[in-house]
């Protein structure tokens, strides 16, 4: 990074900016709101471009574009796709039934595979962490632990289901435990942005005004 009059041009000017969007976005904190909202804004278009930019560049063009004019008879389900791109992009001016169809199935998707992410990820290895024997009677201890709290957890999910006062007390425990869960995890986010927000103020006294240099 650079100070407020380096040597390199493009460093000074993306200092500079980098300098004023942290000042607007701090802005906030003082109750100035109009300008925060155009840095939300700015984030917002800058992310969508982003994210457009990448989509076409690396899933339609390699993924479906190229294999269909290099190989375009021997690709015959990446055919399908292609009204389904044509009906996603067209959503808003396509008949309801007709523009659902290819919602459906990126929601559906994306639900199957935080799904499967979750369970692979997640449920699979904790249950083998007490499952598996492991060497020691620390890691033995932890095991278990990991285990009898993953599925008290899992047990506060049973929703509508006839459970008894022994189900009904687990189910409370494991709520319980998934609240601490979230807390914990809030918390190191707290911590994190808490981080950020020094890294920040440093970056603004060091290398946009130079103080210490």
């Amino acid at each position: 990074m650079n100070d407020l009059f380096a040597a390199d041009a493009a460093g000074t000017a993306g200092t500079w900016v980098a300098a004023l969007l942290t000042v607007v976005v701090f802005g906030r904190l003082l109750g100035e709101r109009r300008v925060f909202a155009l840095a939300q804004y700015l984030l917002a278009g800058l992310a969508t471009g982003y994210l457009m930019v990448l989509s076409v560049r690396e899933v339609l063009v390699p993924r479906l574009l190229d294999p269909l004019v290099n190989d375009a008879g021997g690709r015959p389900a990446l055919w399908l796709a292609v009204p389904l791109v044509v009906a996603m992009a067209g959503a808003g001016y396509l008949p309801r039934r007709l523009a659902g169809v290819p919602v459906a199935m990126l929601i559906g998707g994306i639900a199957a595979f935080a799904l499967g992410g979750a369970v692979v990820g997640t449920v699979l290895p904790q249950l083998a962490a007490g499952i598996v024997a492991p060497t020691g009677a620390t890691a033995i201890l932890n095991g278990l632990i990991a285990l009898l709290i993953s599925g008290l957890v899992l047990v506060s999910f049973l929703h509508g289901a006839p459970r008894r006062r022994l189900g009904v007390g687990a189910a409370a425990v494991g709520r319980w435990l998934l609240i601490g869960g979230l807390g914990a995890w809030l918390g190191y986010l707290l911590v994190s942005r808490l981080a950020l927000m020094v890294d920040r103020i440093g970056f603004l006294l060091f290398d946009w005004i130079g103080i210490g240099r």
